[in-house]
């Protein structure tokens, strides 16, 4: 088993991958960094450089994507009515697509895909991975974590921290073959006039500072973590195992 870190999507991100050869292991995650680092500066809210800023502030409100583009959007729309609203990646307005055209309901609508490109990137090594025909791996990109298979023939044992103590976890998991993620208040905040104020939108009154979510995927796994923080009172699929809420 071998082991890697590196930073991405402003968090630490670590690979898993058993294989037995060493220089395979290195080509597979050099294939994962290069394609991590490719969705990071794509689709990054805040770089200049990114696709997204560049349609963020676009002079017209119909804009031509690319597959990959739509793809995400794709997912983002079918969660956003799977959440009834919950799971919502735009602000300040709506968007649809017309075949490769995403269009906009106004010049000042944005789109954001925190808590959807991290958890598609993971997918996406995990992919990559399985096309290798690995059988044993962990990828864990700042808490949106998918396995493959087991560890020592043991399922992998993954830890939730406390969101009111960072020196200690509420819950061990125990995974193998799916995807686990964590949404929370305490994790994904920016200042204002030097408070913290929650990315995730609280859609109605609930007491969850975090919640923890099992799915087959990672954008499962993020996009239900995110929406229930939101509101609680949505319905959940059988698919979808809500872990623990704080």
């Amino acid at each position: 088993m071998y082991k890697y870190n590196f930073e991405s999507f402003t968090t630490l991100c670590e690979i898993h991958i058993g294989v037995k050869n060493r220089l395979l292991s290195d080509y597979l995650y050099g294939l994962i960094y290069n394609q991590t680092k490719k969705f990071e500066e794509k689709y990054g809210f805040f770089s200049e450089n990114s696709l997204l800023y560049k349609i963020n502030h676009r002079t017209k409100n119909i804009v031509p994507i690319d597959d990959e583009f739509k793809s995400l959007i794709q997912i983002a729309l079918f969660y956003y009515e799977k959440t009834n609203g919950a799971f919502d990646v735009t602000i300040d307005g709506t968007i649809k697509l017309e075949q490769n055209n995403l269009i906009f309901s106004n010049n000042e609508t944005k789109i954001d895909f925190g808590g959807l490109v991290k958890e598609y990137a993971v997918d996406s090594a995990i992919y990559l991975l399985k096309e290798y025909k690995v059988d044993s791996a962990l990828v864990n990109f700042g808490g949106d974590i998918a396995s493959i298979g087991m560890y020592n023939n043991e399922c992998w044992n993954i830890g939730i921290e406390n969101p009111y103590n960072s020196n200690e976890n509420i819950l061990t998991v125990e995974m193998n073959n799916n995807s686990l993620c964590t949404s929370g208040h305490s994790k994904r905040y920016k200042m204002i006039n030097n408070e913290k104020v929650s990315y995730i939108i609280v859609k109605e009154a609930n007491k969850y500072m975090q919640i923890s979510v099992m799915a087959p995927t990672t954008v499962d796994a993020g996009v239900w973590s995110t929406a229930l923080l939101s509101k609680p009172s949505l319905e959940i699929p059988s698919h979808i195992k809500v872990l623990k809420r704080v």
